[in-house]
Parts: structure tokens; sequence; C-alpha cells
């Protein structure tokens, strides 16, 4: 079967030389041989090498619509456009079939709660704090799993062989493979046989700037709705590969191994922020070499990002030189020096600039 295909015109061979190469196009051959179909390798979000383990963690290549979910669910589609967006999955087409079938069937868990006569605000909130802790869940699993399954010296189609033995909750495996997808095995760590280490990595802290005071004039349960809000609509920017990894309070954060779609990310953030009647925001952003356990980010870009979020005034979105030299020429932005800080906790004196958004 493998022959009816060539795998380089395909893409699937795209920025790999030598033994890379070859060990590709031999997880490929193995991969037809074990049913996967040529369009299902072609639109892994990850790297094949991890299909074996995402089709145990529920992605059998088969999707659906979210209007199929909505109406075999009995859910309203907008209600279940909103859950969906609360876990993590941003559908622009409800007609068009992108949804892995696993995917709308976590979402449509929600149901549950519905029949019980859960508030539909209340079951959304609900879903969304579940997918934030489940996300730390998933990526201590993750560890747990690749310090099982990486030897030293492993092929990729070992790797891939050995991940089949993965065996849990539609939501547990919609946060596990997400995670799997994200942050992909390199070649150079199957060859240690060692976790994944430290990546270049761009991070993103935004507060709502005067929420001690907002707390001082409103109930705690307005306070409440408006933090809420907020980790709503931060999550629904989060779109990959942008990853939201935690709310702090007043304050979220989210990270992406690509500089630009953050800054979209953050600056559309701001906007949808003033649209929904928030406090305007202070947004902060750095990059560097970060390093991921159980879930979270440590490294100096988490250090700096936070440290800048506290030199940004309201509204704006303040850069490190980092985050500045990561974007490059990226079309769309505006830049503006914003001169160099001594910062709290950092040895060095960082460069900022302020970005905004320039239509095309």
């Amino acid at each position: 079967m493998a022959a009816d295909f060539d795998f380089e015109a395909l893409g699937l061979l795209d920025g790999l030389d030598g033994t890379a190469r070859e060990e590709r196009a031999e997880l490929i051959k193995w991969l037809l041989d074990q049913g996967f179909s040529i369009d299902h390798i072609c639109r892994s979000a990850a790297a094949p090498l991890m299909l074996p383990a995402s089709k145990v963690l529920g992605d059998d290549g088969h999707y659906v619509s979210a209007r199929e979910v909505s109406e075999t669910n009995g859910i309203e589609l907008e209600l279940l456009q909103r859950l969906h967006r609360a876990i993590g999955l941003e559908i622009d087409d409800p007609d068009a079939a992108v949804l892995l079938r696993a995917d709308g069937e976590a979402a449509a868990c929600a149901k549950f709660f519905l029949d019980l006569g859960f508030d539909p605000d209340d079951t959304v909130a609900m879903m969304r704090v579940v997918i934030e802790n489940l996300g730390h869940v998933a990526e201590i699993m993750r560890e747990a799993a690749l310090k099982t399954l990486l030897r030293p010296g492993s092929s990729e189609v070992e790797l891939a062989q050995a991940s089949e033995q993965l065996a849990m909750d539609d939501l547990i495996r919609l946060e596990l493979r997400r995670s799997f997808e994200t942050d992909a095995v390199t070649a150079a760590e199957r060859a240690a046989g060692t976790l994944p280490g430290a990546r270049t990595v761009t991070v993103c802290f935004a507060d709502l700037a005067g929420f001690t005071r907002l707390g001082e004039a409103i109930r705690p349960e307005d306070l409440e709705r408006v933090a809420s809000r907020f980790a709503e609509i931060a999550h629904d920017v989060a779109r990959s590969p942008v990853r939201f990894i935690k709310s702090i309070g007043d304050a979220v954060m989210l990270i992406s191994f690509d500089a630009v779609p953050l800054l979209h990310a953050v600056l559309d953030l701001i906007d949808a922020a003033a649209e929904n009647g928030l406090p305007p925001l202070r947004v902060g952003v750095a990059s560097g070499l970060a390093v991921s356990r159980a879930g979270d980010w440590f490294g100096s870009p988490v250090n700096v990002a936070s440290r800048v979020t506290a030199e940004a005034r309201p509204g704006t979105v303040m850069v490190a030189d980092s985050t500045r030299e990561a974007a490059g020429n990226a079309a769309g932005f505006e830049w503006s020096p914003a001169g160099a800080r001594r910062l709290k906790g950092v040895s060095y004196e960082v460069k900022l600039f302020r970005v905004r958004r320039v239509c095309l």
C-alpha cells in the first residue's frame, strides 16, 4: 500500500534529512500497515509518531460537525459552541466536519448537568475549570507515559508501537491528546531516552488593571463573575498553537511555541475584554527557554513576562526584546520602544516595546 503514495509530494517528509527522513518514511509505512489512512496521517496535528497514542486517546480519524453533535445530544448549538470554547475547541463553521467525534462527545458530557437543571452559564464555567485542571493532570500523565515509553536510541516506529499501550474519561483523553500534539518528542530526545527538555517558548501574563480597587467597590459575587468572564474570554482567544495554561485570581497565563500567534491572541484578548465591559488589561510578554512540568512552565521567560506585565499601562501590551526579536518582521504589528528597565528579580536590563495591531 505504501508504494501507492509519494510521501515527499504529500509533505510528510518536509524538513527531515538523513536518518530522520528514513525513520519517518518507515513510520508512515508502518502506520499504513496498521490501518491508518493516508488522509489521517496527513491530517495529524502532531507528527505521525504519536498517531497510535492519539488513536488510543480518541483520535479515530472520524470527524463530525458541531451541528451533528448538537442534534445527537440535544444541546442547543449556541450553548454547545460555548462549551466547546470552554474546553479549548474553537469551531468557526458549525456545519464543517472538523471536530473529532471523541471531542464532540467530551463536550456533550455537560448534558448530564444541564438535564439536572444546572444553569447554562454555571455549566460553561464548570467545564472551563474542569478542563483547566485536567490540563495539569494530562501533563503529569504525559510525563509519566514518556518516562515509560522512551528508551535510548528508540526509532520512531518503536516509540509509536510502544505508545499503543497507553490506556480514560473523554475529557482526560482530550487534554492528554492535546498535550502530546503540542509538545512533540524530538529526535534528540528519542536518542537520549529522556523527557522533553527546555524549549523556546513565548509566555504571556495578562491581568485586570485596578482589580483590587474594584474589589472594594462591588460585591464579592460580582467580582468573581468579572474574573470568571475574563478567564472565559482568555480561553476563547487561545486557539492552537496558543495554549491557555492557568488563571491566577485576576490574571491568566498563555504560552505558544510561536511568538506571532500569541501576540495576535493577546491583542484579541484586550479587544474582547473591552467589548465585554471588563476593566482594561495589562499584558506582558517574553520569550526564551523554559521547561514544562506538571502542566506549568518554568524558566526565565515566565519570570520576565510576569515582571513586564507590571510595567504595562492599562489597555496595552508590553513586550520584552526577546519577543520583539522572535516576532521579526511579521506583518500586522506596530512597535514602539518603551526604554530599558531593571525588573525585580531579573539580573539584567530588559529592553521593552509596546505593540499594537495594524490594520492591513
